[in-house]
């Protein structure tokens, strides 16, 4: 197991759990709804000899930031760096699943220099939701979702209708159920969307910097995913994968089991 512990940046207070040797260090962030323990144990399965360091994202697990706060870039490129100098390190490699993908890339935006390679699974950043920018770079819009916070049955009913009738995915609609049953669970979806609203990576710049930097990129898609659809990978990897290997498996979104680590432990190109 990991050993829980604090590293203060700026207006945040990371918590995280860092199982303190190997051979290669690794920076871990879990997806939306999940704390760092899922991507401690999903490492310890992919890479056993590593160092990890697995975070818990903000509004998740033991994390706290400033109720008023946004992350920032700045925010992001300071947690590598302090992450590094923390344990005496000049690089390391970075892994994200979901939102924790976003947090990867913008790190790969933000601090190139610094990383060996990375590793993204059905990462969230590559394509701007049109309702997400509405609701987190509008005040309408955030009165619009606190409106559905108060009253969700009219989002939710559209929601299963447009699934009945084969308008929307059922699984979107089985997710959305999932992400937004409970008014507890609506205000978290805005303050999670809020807090992350800056970090979008620049995916022009993103692969500028996996290039000049040399940095080993790896996406992995599930094949099924329609949360992340795999046909993203393309916003990274070009029409011909030319500029990242992509890894397309058997499954859905959810792709931190200690199954899919053993799998990718196969597949994955770590030299």
């Amino acid at each position: 197991m990991g050993v829980r512990k604090n590293l203060k940046v700026g207006l945040v207070d990371w918590s995280y759990l860092d199982n303190e040797s190997g051979d290669e260090l690794w920076l871990a962030f879990h997806g939306y709804g999940q704390e760092a323990e899922v991507m401690f144990h999903f490492m310890k399965t992919l890479r056993p000899n590593a160092r990890i360091l697995s975070f818990d994202l903000p509004l998740h697990g033991e994390t706290t930031i400033n109720k008023k706060q946004s992350l920032s870039a700045s925010d992001v490129g300071e947690l590598l760096v302090f992450a590094l100098q923390e344990v005496d390190a000049k690089k390391c490699s970075l892994v994200g699943f979901s939102l924790g993908g976003k947090m990867v890339l913008k790190m790969v935006e933000t601090a190139p220099v610094k990383i060996d390679r990375f590793l993204l699974m059905a990462p969230d950043g590559l394509k701007v939701n049109p309702l997400y920018w509405f609701v987190t770079h509008t005040i309408i819009g955030q009165l619009l979702f606190e409106f559905v916070i108060a009253y969700p049955q009219p989002f939710l009913g559209t929601s299963r209708l447009l699934a009945k009738f084969g308008l929307m995915d059922k699984k979107i609609d089985q997710f959305v159920t999932a992400q937004m049953g409970t008014r507890e669970k609506r205000k978290k979806v805005l303050k999670t969307w809020i807090t992350f609203k800056n970090i979008t990576p620049s995916l022009d710049q993103v692969p500028k910097c996996v290039w000049r930097y040399k940095i080993k990129p790896t996406l992995v898609f599930g094949k099924w995913d329609r949360v992340i659809h795999p046909k993203l990978a393309k916003k990274l990897s070009g029409e011909n994968c030319k500029t990242a290997e992509v890894i397309m498996l058997d499954a859905g979104h959810n792709l931190t089991t200690k199954a899919i680590a053993l799998t990718l432990k196969g597949q994955v190109n770590f030299d």
